[in-house]
């Protein structure tokens, strides 16, 4: 796993699968082409950029010391909600199936996309290297916002490129698991009449 250099830190989470909240009260949700079940799920990345800057005494030619403290990218996963059609009781064969391929395909294989891109996105902000306290750069006072400016705008696009990337890849995701032939296996896991209760 990559490590990022410090000031940065980059956190990649999901809440847990188990957290889902069920919702059993539609007979067809997420509309009637996903009549078993249907998932929602929130990636929050937008806005996951935080930083903050820190300057020391000047030197005797009125220079100042300017450098990063920590600038922190956050990814993450949460509010999942899963959706099984009311057409079928709870703890059925359908409801069972729907619930496992909801969560295996809608939230963990999510969860395993979006960890997939942590070790592109730190080696790209790794080559970024802002000042450190150990390595500051010397700077009059008026031009601390600048720098910090053109910094914060080179990670930003950094952050927002991988938001994109992340966000194209879990539609990808979700329409490769709702491909035909994966239902058609959720399908088989239980007796025609279960799933075609009125």
């Amino acid at each position: 796993m990559a490590n990022p250099n410090p000031p940065y830190f980059v956190h990649f989470s999901a809440d847990p699968a188990s957290s889902a909240r069920i919702d059993h009260s539609q007979p067809a949700p997420g509309g009637l082409a996903h009549r078993a079940g249907h998932t929602s799920i929130n990636f929050r990345g937008k806005g996951g950029l935080t930083w903050h800057t820190e300057t020391g005494r000047p030197r005797a030619d009125g220079l100042l010391p300017f450098w990063f403290r920590s600038v922190n990218v956050y990814f993450r996963l949460t509010d999942f909600v899963v959706q099984i059609s009311s057409d079928y009781a709870a703890g059925s064969c359908a409801y069972n199936a729907t619930l496992r391929h909801e969560v295996d395909e809608h939230i963990v294989n999510p969860t395993r996309v979006m960890y997939g891109f942590r070790d592109q996105m730190v080696n790209a902000l790794n080559a970024i290297p802002p000042p450190t306290v150990m390595a500051p750069r010397w700077l009059r006072r008026d031009q601390a916002e600048v720098v910090e400016g053109e910094y914060i705008r080179r990670v930003g696009r950094v952050v927002q490129d991988f938001r994109t990337r992340v966000s194209a890849a879990l539609r990808q995701a979700q329409a490769a698991s709702d491909a035909a032939a994966n239902y058609r296996l959720v399908y088989r896991q239980c007796p025609v009449e279960e799933w075609n209760r009125p």
